[in-house]
């Protein structure tokens, strides 16, 4: 190894040492001189006894010079040294305490200058660049709110065919066993041969000038067909063969079922036709022939084949009947909201309304149109001298939900209501009638005599029933990170920049210290940091029922508590969870062996083991700021100016939040060491593997 990369304190020590070396080298050879100049025999024993008084006092006077030394000069340089590169990128507001190196003389106020300079300058930087960004911030959330709503899932692929963008509805359509997350591959989530088929047509220049394929392709455990176009970002050139393209998405599944059962149905349709129509076309050819003497016999097989079609038609009716409202595309809807917009529609002709309904409960309608129709009759019935008007919602044993309009007055006739539903509502739709309304829902409505002298109109509701999936209501957000469209293939992992690999960061929280003794953890969080950004939106945070009753010194530090774990899913079910989140990435946590001996002991029932490359804050901190530090990770966090709420310390995502925040500004501070690939991190920290076992020997790394 080069002298340079040696510590300032171990090349201190290296210098006394050679020093009280040459010092007793150089008394025992004057020693031996001298000797030799004399003739008495007993002297050797004089000169031996000289010799070693002067050996011990040489040692000890320059073994104290060195402790003095290192003390007072080689360890403050050391702590001014991790101070400076701390303050340079981790922007540490505090000021360097120059009480550390009070004997260096000029140097730790010039340290002190050089640091408040450098903090404000890049304070007033920080003011010019964020006066000057402001409009492109608010540019940037307006298009990132707009594509997060996009009803079509969009994704952004770089030539390597990894994840730089994602909105909502893609998040949603990629979802399955595991979430979509930048910098994994597309093929984790879709059937990779359309894909690779469709990108190097393009590549070869089909597609005209848009650059834009069409195609079809299954997601990879089958249960969604999606239909797919893929444009390129730019036409392939010489410096680029493998360009970024984008993928928008849109799920056919329901589409090519609905297909699938109409033309089953067309099918049923002319197979059970066909026969009878033969049979009447028989029937009424022997009629004919048989002249005016018909047969009696003719005239029943007529009736029975008669009878027999119209049975038929009715059954195929019915099918019909029930499935085409299937098309129409409906959302979960309150029960308690399709209330509130009843009572505020009829508000606004000063008609009252008491509603009543089961909360939670979720209908599947378009509220819209239901509200309007609804309200619609209403108005009609008060018109008709109807009066103190109630609204029920209930739930249905068929699985659906049941409305009951009522009212005090005359009952309505089925006419009458008929010619109501017969009239063009405004629903955002040219023409559209109440009946139309009730067809697309697949439903009925019928007049009922209530109680005394109410009366009531009830209308059926199917709960869910083959719906399209209902994009945009869980993630609202668009998460990217383009630069991620540039990334160079990846090297062998020894190799490759610690800039360029993605990062798990995570933390546990556990019933005890000893997993070996039947400690469990009773929660898992981690955060995903990619291009040294922490990916705000790509998190796990789980509770765990360690199966085990959780101690109360546990919990007054934790704060979980047995009651909030029981019907958490347990360590196979949650494990599973976090080593999908974790796929592809090296693992980062303080103090990563004892939080991964949790998970290898149960690496059977999760089904998958943690191999994963692992990096600890802990060896980085020692690499940064040397062993003789603190390198607990309130020490660490202190040190680089990372804030840990209180509330926050020791629950597993506010440790995990500090965690990554100290690890992304360690990771600068160890390239402005020299260490830039994962294997001169893994070299540099086993040799402080005093402090920690390595956890990359476990992992395979």
């Amino acid at each position: 190894m080069k002298i340079e990369h040696w510590s300032l304190r171990l090349r201190v020590f290296l210098f006394f040492a050679f020093l009280a070396v040459v010092a007793i080298s150089g008394e025992t050879i004057g020693l031996y001189l001298g000797f030799a100049r004399m003739e008495k025999p007993t002297a050797p024993d004089g000169f031996v006894f000289a010799g070693v008084i002067a050996g011990f006092a040489t040692l000890a006077a320059v073994a104290w010079v060195w402790f003095l030394f290192d003390e007072h000069v080689a360890r403050p340089i050391q702590r001014l040294a991790g101070g400076l590169l701390a303050r340079a990128h981790a922007d540490v507001e505090e000021a360097i305490d120059a009480k550390t190196a009070r004997y260096l003389g000029d140097l730790a106020p010039a340290a002190q200058a050089v640091t408040a300079n450098l903090a404000a300058t890049r304070n007033k930087l920080a003011e010019t660049v964020a006066q000057e960004t402001t409009r492109l911030v608010e540019e940037k959330e307006k298009l990132t709110a707009l594509s997060a709503e996009m009803p079509h899932g969009v994704v952004l692929l770089s030539g390597l065919h990894k994840i730089a963008f994602y909105n909502g509805a893609a998040a949603e359509l990629l979802s399955a066993d595991h979430a979509p997350g930048l910098d994994h591959s597309i093929f984790d989530f879709l059937r990779a041969r359309p894909i690779l088929s469709a990108y190097s047509r393009l590549c070869a220049g089909e597609g005209g000038d848009g650059h834009v394929l069409p195609l079809t392709v299954a997601t990879v455990h089958g249960a969604e067909v999606l239909s797919a176009r893929m444009r390129l970002m730019h036409a392939p050139d010489e410096g680029d063969i493998s360009p970024p393209y984008v993928l928008s998405l849109d799920d056919v599944t329901t589409d090519l079922a609905l297909h699938t059962e109409r033309e089953k149905l067309l099918s049923k349709l002319f197979a059970r036709l066909r026969p009878s129509l033969t049979a009447l076309r028989t029937a009424l050819a022997a009629r004919a022939e048989s002249g005016p003497q018909n047969d009696p016999r003719l005239d029943a097989a007529l009736i029975d084949e008669i009878e027999h079609l119209t049975g038929e038609v009715a059954t195929l009716d019915a099918e019909y009947e029930a499935h085409k409202s299937d098309w129409w595309p409906m959302a979960q809807v309150r029960a308690s909201e399709l209330c509130d917009a009843l009572s505020a529609q009829l508000s606004e002709d000063d008609m009252t309304l008491a509603a009543d309904a089961p909360d939670p409960l979720a209908l599947t309608l378009d509220a819209v149109q239901i509200v309007t129709l609804l309200g619609h009759v209403a108005r009609r019935l008060s018109q008709e001298g109807g009066r103190a008007f109630s609204f029920l919602v209930s739930r249905d044993e068929g699985g659906g939900a049941m409305l009951a309009l009522g009212w005090s007055g005359d009952p309505l006739s089925v006419d009458l209501l008929e010619s109501w539903l017969a009239e063009p509502l405004d629903v955002g739709l040219a023409d559209m009638t109440g009946r139309d309304i009730l067809d697309a829902h697949g439903t009925e409505v019928w007049p009922e005599f209530g109680r005394g002298s109410r009366a009531v109109l009830k209308l059926p509701i199917r709960e869910a029933h083959r719906l399209r999936r209902s994009f945009g209501d869980g993630r609202r957000t668009a998460t990217y990170d383009f630069d991620l469209l540039s990334r160079t293939p990846p090297k062998e992992l020894m190799e490759s920049p610690l800039a360029d690999l993605s990062y798990v960061v995570f933390d546990t929280e556990t019933t005890g210290l000893l997993p070996s003794q039947g400690d469990e953890i009773c929660q898992i969080a981690a955060l995903r940091v990619v291009n040294g950004k922490v990916v705000k939106t790509e998190r796990l945070d789980q509770l765990v029922n360690p199966g085990r009753n959780i101690p109360a010194s546990a919990t007054a530090v934790h704060h979980i508590t047995n009651e909030m774990v029981q019907d958490a899913p347990k360590i196979d079910v949650a494990g599973r969870q976090l080593h999908s989140f974790a796929r592809g990435a090296v693992l980062v946590a303080h103090n990563a062996p004892f939080d991964l001996e949790f998970f290898r002991r149960h690496e059977a029932g999760i089904g998958a083991k943690f191999t994963n490359p692992v990096l600890d804050t802990v060896l980085l901190s020692a690499i940064v700021f040397g062993q003789s530090e603190e390198h607990t990770l309130d020490a660490i966090s202190a040190r680089l100016g990372v804030k840990i709420p209180p509330e926050a310390r020791h629950t597993a995502m506010g440790d995990t939040i500090a965690t990554a925040e100290v690890f992304i500004k360690l990771l600068r501070m160890a390239e402005e060491k020299g260490i830039r690939t994962f294997g001169d991190a893994l070299t540099e920290m086993r040799k402080h593997k005093r402090l920690l076992q390595d956890a990359n020997e476990t992992s395979g790394t």
